[in-house]
């Protein structure tokens, strides 16, 4: 099988469009595609889909994102983590009872506006863009949330924690924002990405084992591996006839093999098909029907 996921460690000073041309050259194969862009300073989890896998990205678990993060104290920067160039210091540093005050105030719902360093777009061209031609424009405040933090560790004004955050939460930009509430500035100095869409780092591979690797297939899991946050049920061959063929089945005809409690909360509800135990791709449900569709389906080819 030429399909899969692979989870990547991303290492520092590297784009994460890095990572998936050194993919390309790897396998000789062009399809492949990344799932949550990691800043070129930043290092961790980055899981790449090979071949038609790339399909299901948009059906991985992108709500949660855990990371560890380092905030230095009494530095801002144009970018908010130390490639910026320094806009002001101070000798302040707070005690370790405000640090952690702060930052717990930022769990639940969280009002960011996006870094002029991203590559969030405004008219069409992205914010960094301009920020190199020396423009900073107003920036639509985004809702995020901060499931928790746990502070690791405090040293010479650097404080080390752990955050679990929804997708689009710019870390940097919660350090900025925890800086300018304590009153001494911070900046963020170092960002590791524990977990994304239900891989982990304790179970990735750097690039150079995957490139070491003869054979780089024994470190490509299965399509359906990060898709159990969706609950899965299987079909029959004359099923499968049916939605191969566009035309839907009851969902009380199909025999579900999985249910996941909340997996779906959205006007259209999507499940893992099997046949035979193959997976064979997503269905989906509308909440106001109880009809079984193809969202994407793989061919026999593809799962060989």
């Amino acid at each position: 099988m030429t399909i899969g996921i692979l989870n990547l460690l991303k290492p520092p000073g590297m784009t994460s469009h890095d990572v998936v041309s050194r993919v390309r050259r790897k396998t000789g194969i062009k399809r492949v595609g990344h799932a949550g862009t990691l800043d070129p300073e930043a290092a961790g989890v980055l899981p790449v889909c090979v071949g038609s896998a790339t399909r299901l990205i948009q059906y991985l678990d992108h709500r949660k994102k855990i990371y560890r993060a380092e905030m230095q104290l009494g530095v801002e920067t144009t970018t908010q983590d130390l490639t910026g160039e320094i806009l002001r210091t101070t000798e302040y540093t707070p005690d370790l009872e405000l640090i952690i005050n702060t930052l717990n105030n930022f769990i639940g719902e969280y009002d960011q506006t996006p870094p002029m360093y991203s590559s969030v777009k405004k008219n069409g061209k992205k914010l960094y863009e301009l920020a190199r031609e020396g423009k900073e424009v107003e920036r639509k405040v985004k809702s995020r949330f901060i499931y928790s933090i746990n502070p690791v560790s405090f040293n010479n004004k650097k404080a080390l924690f752990d955050v679990v955050c929804s997708e689009g939460t710019y870390i940097r930009t919660l350090c900025h924002d925890a800086g300018k509430i304590m009153g001494c500035g911070a900046t963020m100095s170092f960002l590791l990405r524990k977990e994304s869409c239900g891989l982990s780092l304790e179970h990735s591979q750097t690039l150079e084992e995957f490139e070491d690797a003869k054979d780089w297939t024994v470190y490509c899991l299965l399509p359906d591996m990060p898709l159990k946050h969706l609950p899965a049920i299987t079909i029959d061959q004359k099923q499968s006839h049916r939605v191969q063929n566009g035309n839907p089945i009851s969902l009380n005809d199909a025999k579900f093999l999985q249910k996941v409690k909340d997996s779906n909360t959205k006007e259209e509800l999507y499940y893992r098909l099997y046949l035979d135990n193959l997976f064979v791709g997503i269905g989906i449900v509308k909440e106001s029907e109880s009809l079984v569709k193809f969202a994407m389906k793989f061919n026999s080819e593809e799962l060989k």
